[in-house]
């Protein structure tokens, strides 16, 4: 898995790890820096004819690899669907059935669910734009004033999408990018180019607005002293950007079973309610509360906080892997150029 999140890392050594222990499963966190170093792996070993005993069990997956191992046969099959825990979310709910826009069908199993949120500073923009026209009107009222993570950076690459999905095509959303573009932070002439620096520009008063697509982002930053805490959450749109993080497990894994038990208790809600916790991780549950009991579903509830959103609206489902890399290639072609 990433190794670059703390929370994250911490999460899995101290609260994943003990409760696999318990159920006879070793679990090793292995850090790497980006998801395709996994996926290379799988891969040498599966060219050198390594059909079983690989090195690599489970891995925190991500859509595009997902696409690419999947086309090729690099994942287990039918086992996601049989997981005891799997009964307690929605199945058939696109968020969990396909990965951006690639059908599941058992390959993977969901773990946490992400929305893209943006942030202001209620001291500085009493009013944040709801909608990318109002976005665009407030750009030209305050120049220089917004800004966003040059694609294909994560961050700035989802930023990026939400307008094409919200203006309907990438035509519109690169003419549109391109109008916003001399009004952005040094009239375009600098991006950021992570999430990270972005935060830091509007921590340090430099820009109006951050975002993430992590939706607890803003309680993080606040606890941690970066954001003062008159940072509020917002929305452009009727609803967020979402996705799901998955796991999966190599058609060659040495110890498949395992990897199921820990896939299986990335859902158990005692779990899920931990990761949930904005003190631990702050990622959202996959879980269905109509298949929870009560106990269970009052400790998914969402926590009660300013800097978290009780609701994402309406979910703007991500768009198929095909499309992303198109999109970014049009924005680097005809807005940052």
């Amino acid at each position: 898995m990433y190794g670059g999140d703390p929370r994250f890392n911490a999460f899995v050594d101290d609260v994943v790890t003990p409760a696999a222990s318990k159920e006879g499963v070793r679990l090793v966190r292995v850090p790497i820096a980006d998801t395709a170093d996994a996926v290379k792996r799988v891969v040498a070993e599966e060219r050198a004819g390594k059909s079983s005993g690989g090195g690599v069990d489970l891995i925190w997956i991500n859509g595009e690899n997902f696409a690419s191992g999947k086309e090729v046969g690099l994942w287990r099959k039918d086992w996601a669907e049989g997981l005891p825990n799997r009964e307690l979310t929605d199945a058939e709910s696109p968020l969990l059935s396909q990965d951006f826009g690639v059908d599941v069908d058992g390959q993977e199993s969901p773990w946490s669910r992400a929305g893209f949120v943006f942030a202001y500073d209620k001291k500085v923009a009493s009013e944040p734009p709801s909608s990318f026209p109002e976005l665009l009107e407030y750009a030209k009222e305050n120049p220089g004033r917004f800004a966003y993570p040059a694609p294909p950076d994560f961050t700035g690459s989802a930023f990026v999408r939400q307008v094409v999905q919200r203006l309907g095509s990438t035509e519109a959303a690169t003419a549109y990018l391109r109008e916003l573009k001399p009004l952005t932070y040094a009239e375009g002439k600098i991006q950021p180019k992570s999430e990270q620096e972005l935060s830091q520009l509007f921590a340090n008063g430099k820009v109006d607005f951050s975002m993430s697509y992590n939706s607890n982002f803003i309680d993080n930053a606040v606890l941690q002293g970066q954001f003062p805490d008159s940072t509020r959450p917002f929305l452009i749109g009727d609803g967020a950007l979402q996705n799901a993080s998955f796991v999966t497990i190599p058609a060659n894994a040495s110890s498949p079973q395992g990897a199921q038990v820990v896939a299986n208790l990335l859902l158990d809600p005692s779990i899920q309610a931990r990761m949930q916790d904005p003190k631990i991780v702050g990622m959202l549950s996959v879980l269905d509360p109509d298949r929870l009991d009560e106990a269970q579903a009052a400790k998914l509830a969402p926590t009660e906080s300013p800097f978290l959103l009780q609701s994402l609206g309406t979910p703007l489902n991500e768009l198929p892997v095909a499309e992303v890399s198109k999109i970014d290639d049009a924005w680097i072609q005809q807005v940052q150029r």
